[in-house]
């Protein structure tokens, strides 16, 4: 079958044509801006993941900085505690000596030879026994107004003063 087509018929064809090919124009028009709209989105969220991945990155790297610190803190801190111990430890050990010079004898023993002191003892029998061993007799101590100078040995008491005692332990320590 063949068909004849008018002049007015070809021409609404080909205007129908121009419309179209206008509508696809504008169609592809919208397809080009939303298409650089969706690549724009795409590198916006790439740039932001990218910056997210950087921003984990960092905080897990000051992490890492504030665990090792903490670590040093805890490690210090340990240390403190041993100092602090070994100071209470010592200062226990100086109140013990202090307790000991306080409650030191408030009478010392003084051997004289000749007069001139020979040695310093606790007791009156200590003084007389370390005498006995620079030769002195064991026996026969008496008392005498003699001058020191003629007395071969001689033991005298000596009040001790309380500062003394304190800096004799403090000097011994």
């Amino acid at each position: 079958m063949i068909r004849i087509v008018t002049a007015a018929r070809l021409a609404g064809l080909r205007a129908d044509l121009d419309s179209a090919d206008e509508r696809v124009r504008q169609l592809l028009g919208t397809l080009d801006e939303n298409w650089a709209r969706y690549l724009r989105s795409v590198r916006e969220l790439s740039e932001e993941h990218q910056a997210a991945e950087w921003d984990a990155q960092v905080a897990a790297e000051k992490a890492a900085e504030l665990h090792q610190s903490n670590e040093q803190m805890r490690q210090a801190f340990t240390a403190a505690l041993l100092v602090i111990a070994r100071q209470q430890h010592h200062i226990g050990e100086l109140e013990q000596h202090l307790a000991a010079a306080r409650t030191a004898p408030s009478w010392l023993y003084l051997l004289r030879k000749y007069g001139e002191p020979h040695s310093l003892h606790p007791t009156a029998a200590a003084a007389k026994e370390h005498a006995a061993t620079c030769g002195a007799s064991r026996t026969g101590w008496t008392s005498s107004d003699l001058p020191a100078a003629e007395v071969a040995w001689r033991v005298e008491a000596v009040a001790v003063v309380p500062e003394q005692a304190a800096e004799r332990v403090a000097g011994a320590a």
